[in-house]
């Protein structure tokens, strides 16, 4: 029998398997890296290409380059700047124009295009037109601060009711479009007989004020429609005043307040006192009419027209005169002396109305004259009015006021 005892083999031994199996893994993955080392090439620089940003430099048609000299350098002249500017509608190349004139043509040429090119021209009148063009083309009026001497006419020209008392009125008039009045009865009542619109009197709310409007502008009466007297009257009234014609003011009732406002405003108007005597008033109404007259015009005539016996009628207008003009000096129309001093003491001493001092003088009693001189110097703050008193001791009384005065207000 054979000996076994060198060699034994074991039916279930597995090792042999395992190697096999490791070296035929380290044979794929020796495999995949070759394939990978072969196909990793140096990448090929791109082809050098000019990004989105970078403009090529243009050629000129006087920009040559001499035969042999490969890097000779170009040189722009005037003309070839002038051309740059104008193809490419590039103020900065003018700059770099030598010749004034040229330089100048220009920025002309672009300066309706560029404000750069427009604020560079030296011709005032001409830079006024393209800022001003700018201005109204951007609707702003800042750019109308470029200019020194022009820029007022600038912002009017792009804004003509910039500076207007009534801006809606004036927009309303340069549109021609009443709805800018936004309803308001003075702006759409101007517009209108402004612009001879009578349609646009219907715009406004007051039907009186609708009615004289219309009569105003058709010269044909539309007061009469109305449904009262009283109406009627108010309509004449406005209808007078707006077609700046008194004749209508015949058409009102008699010694109403409407008659009286429509003569005593054309006499102030016209300054002629006799207009209040054209409607046959009572003497309380004429002496009513007077006072308007007075106090409308600025004119005194009308209290000395009313008659002295008329105390009443004639203090009212004396004292309201003096009142709203600051004139003291109308006191003197008053003849009743008591209600004289009542009318200095009120226009002098407690009204808040600034006296004009240059009336003082016309005050022929003595201490009241002064003391309006004292009073003026306070209220004015100006110590010098003192000076206008003829009396040492009542100038000296004056000064020593207006420095307790000028203390206590400190």
């Amino acid at each position: 029998m054979a000996d076994d005892s060198g060699y034994s083999f074991k039916k279930d031994d597995k090792t042999p398997v395992i190697l096999i199996g490791v070296l035929v893994l380290l044979i794929v993955l020796l495999g995949a890296a070759l394939v990978f080392l072969v196909s990793q090439k140096p990448e090929e620089p791109p082809p050098e290409s000019v990004l989105p940003n970078e403009t090529a430099v243009p050629t000129y048609p006087n920009e040559t380059e001499p035969e042999g000299q490969e890097n000779a350098t170009t040189e722009c002249g005037d003309e070839c700047y002038y051309n740059i500017a104008m193809d490419d509608i590039n103020h900065t190349a003018c700059a770099m124009i030598e010749n004034g004139t040229l330089e100048q043509e220009c920025y002309g040429q672009l300066s309706d295009v560029s404000l750069e090119a427009c604020l560079a021209l030296e011709n005032e009148s001409r830079r006024h037109e393209c800022v001003t063009d700018f201005a109204v083309e951007f609707s702003d009026l800042s750019i109308c601060d470029y200019l020194n001497e022009t820029r007022e006419e600038c912002r009017l020209e792009m804004d003509p009711c910039l500076n207007a008392e009534d801006k809606e009125l004036c927009y309303a008039l340069e549109y021609d479009d009443p709805s800018e009045c936004d309803s308001d009865t003075k702006c759409l009542l101007n517009y209108s007989i402004a612009k001879g619109d009578s349609e646009a009197c219907s715009l406004i709310q007051n039907p009186v004020v609708v009615q004289a409007c219309i009569s105003s502008i058709t010269r044909n009466d539309k007061c009469y429609v109305l449904d009262t007297v009283s109406q009627q009257d108010y309509c004449y009234q406005l209808y007078s005043v707006y077609s700046d014609n008194y004749y209508h003011c015949n058409e009102i009732t008699p010694n109403t307040v409407y008659a009286i406002e429509c003569y005593s405003y054309f006499a102030a108007k016209e300054n002629d006192l006799s207009i209040c005597g054209e409607d046959g008033f009572s003497l309380d109404t004429l002496w009513d009419c007077y006072t308007n007259f007075s106090l409308l015009s600025g004119n005194i005539s009308g209290c000395e027209a009313i008659h002295e016996l008329a105390t009443t009628s004639r203090f009212a207008c004396a004292f309201d005169f003096a009142k709203k003009y600051g004139d003291p000096s109308a006191c003197m129309v008053i003849q009743s002396l008591p209600k004289r001093s009542t009318c200095y003491e009120g226009v002098i001493l407690y009204w808040d109305n600034p006296i004009n001092w240059t009336k003082c003088e016309d005050i022929t009693n003595f201490n009241w004259r002064n003391k309006c001189y004292t009073e003026s110097a306070k209220i004015h703050d100006d110590v010098s009015i003192c000076d206008y008193i003829d009396v040492s001791y009542a100038e000296e009384a004056c000064r020593i006021a207006y420095e307790a005065n000028k203390s206590k207000s400190e």
